[in-house]
């Protein structure tokens, strides 16, 4: 009788227990579940608030057409890039040393003065007058040259030629007396960075009459 009792209260109390237990289960699932979804809101809420590693790196899209243009650019030489800048050596102007022209190659008449200009380039270093000149009284080739036929030579630069104009004493670079046969060479003065111009005079008094000249003049540079 006592067994049967005792085993009749263990089985009321494993009855209480599981009755107990079974209530509690439940409560126990809902906390597990709802800590599982705060764990994932958090992590979802952390994935959204922040940015993955390098992503507030901006990023330049550059079209096909730009990088050709950008290209173009490189490879393009630094002088080509920038305006060169002027020097003085590039102002000046090829020297003529070394070469010759003919300034003078003709038959005239002088009556009271024949004259003929000529121009001397820029930075030429030694400019030389070479030339000879014949008188006659008559055509050349039909009467040799006479005494009577003699002319006076003159060369000058812009000033003088310019005083000689207007009547005034003038200084003159080179001179020949009255000749009617002569070789001229003379030295000219150096041109600087402007051309400079001379001239040929060849002057005959009017009393005698007008002359014929045959004259051939070259300078050298």
């Amino acid at each position: 009788m006592r067994a049967a009792l005792s085993w009749l209260a263990i089985g009321g109390m494993s009855i209480a227990a599981f009755v107990h237990y079974g209530n509690h289960i439940p409560q126990l699932k809902q906390l597990s579940i709802f800590q599982q979804s705060k764990q994932t809101d958090s992590e979802g809420t952390e994935a959204e608030t922040t940015p993955p590693s390098g992503s507030d790196k901006i990023v330049s899209v550059t079209s096909p057409l730009q990088q050709l243009m950008e290209g173009a650019k490189a490879d393009k030489p630094a002088e080509d890039r920038a305006p060169s800048k002027l020097v003085p050596s590039d102002l000046i102007a090829p020297s003529p040393v070394g070469t010759s022209g003919v300034i003078l190659h003709k038959t005239f008449s002088v009556a009271t003065a024949a004259t003929f200009s000529f121009l001397i380039p820029a930075h030429a270093a030694t400019p030389h007058l070479h030339g000879r000149y014949q008188s006659f009284i008559r055509q050349a080739g039909n009467q040799s040259s006479e005494e009577a036929a003699d002319i006076t030579f003159l060369l000058m630069n812009e000033e003088q030629h310019a005083d000689f104009l207007s009547g005034q004493p003038a200084d003159v670079l080179f001179s020949v007396d009255a000749s009617h046969d002569q070789d001229v060479n003379f030295g000219l003065p150096t041109s600087q960075n402007q051309p400079a111009k001379f001239y040929l005079v060849f002057r005959n008094s009017p009393a005698e009459g007008k002359k014929i000249v045959q004259a051939d003049f070259t300078v050298d540079f």
